[in-house]
């Protein structure tokens, strides 16, 4: 850190590449965007002639020869060894999109929808070896949108985090800042989603298969199978309508709509196997709904 409160970022450590569409490796987004700034990029390499396990520990030793001043991370989906931690006396921090204690974890933006909560945040906190455990440094809360999806509501906390690491960490490393430890009680958990749950179960209530449709959008993805074939649910809102069965599959004002435990389920855009997103009613319009239909069938 520059003695003006400036800020050199000196490297950027990532996960490795992944494969992608067709089995093509894919770079994290971070790498692509520290690749355009010249900024140096340290990932983890492969310990295996078969690529499927990976080592840090050689990545970790080339972070502390570049003798860094302090740590940052966000996302990172790893563990930060204490060694490392240490190495810069403490001075780390970690961001974390969530009202911490509550929603630790990996996924905490879609368990806060899953969970209906009204409100979430961003949390800067000290970097330690415990996960998302740290002193809080500072929070902003966010209102959660009724309609909003994870990915949508991960792009917009990850603005209110950026804003947030640019006007407090040069206090925070000036000592300007007092930490304050988290809350015994309130720790919740938000382990990664299981794609299993993604299917939706139509005995549930309408208004909370609207969440998992929220919560899984884009990844894993909320789905149901229609004749066979895996239908991807993007949008879906929770509409009136007399009782039926659960499961029911009527077209009504042209849009799909599923009978569920409580109330019925629009299915406002859908993704059908091998086909592109569209329109809840463009589906509609392409299949024929007997009298009787169910989902999944």
């Amino acid at each position: 850190m520059r003695a003006t409160g400036a800020i050199d970022l000196v490297a950027v450590v990532t996960q490795p590449d992944r494969p992608g569409h067709r089995g093509r490796m894919t770079p994290p987004p971070v790498k692509e965007r520290a690749t355009a700034l010249g900024i140096p990029v340290l990932q983890p390499e492969r310990s295996r002639e078969d690529g499927h396990r990976w080592s840090a520990e050689a990545m970790w030793e080339s972070v502390r020869d570049l003798r860094p001043d302090a740590l940052v991370w966000a996302a990172y989906g790893g563990i930060v060894p204490k060694t490392l931690i240490d190495a810069v006396h403490g001075r780390a921090v970690n961001i974390h999109p969530s009202l911490l204690p509550r929603w630790r974890g990996s996924d905490p933006v879609a368990h806060a929808i899953l969970a209906g909560d009204d409100t979430t945040g961003v949390t800067l906190m000290e970097g330690t070896a415990e996960l998302d455990a740290g002193p809080i440094i500072r929070q902003v809360v966010v209102t959660i949108p009724p309609h909003v999806t994870t990915g949508e509501l991960e792009a917009q906390l990850a603005m209110r985090g950026a804003e947030l690491l640019q006007t407090t960490l040069t206090d925070h490393l000036g000592g300007k800042i007092e930490p304050r430890p988290q809350p015994a009680g309130g720790v919740t958990w938000a382990p990664k989603l299981d794609p299993k749950k993604g299917e939706l179960d139509f005995e549930r209530p309408a208004d909370e298969l609207v969440r998992v449709v929220r919560a899984y959008t884009p990844d894993p993805g909320a789905y149901t199978f229609f004749r066979g074939g895996r239908i991807k649910i993007l949008r879906a809102s929770v509409a009136v309508g007399t009782p039926a069965e659960h499961g029911t599959f009527v077209v009504r004002d042209g849009a799909p709509h599923v009978a569920a435990g409580a109330g019925w389920l629009r299915l406002d855009e859908v993704k059908p196997a091998g086909k592109r997103a569209m329109a809840g009613e463009d589906w509609a319009r392409g299949i024929r709904v007997p009298e009787g239909a169910r989902i999944p069938s």
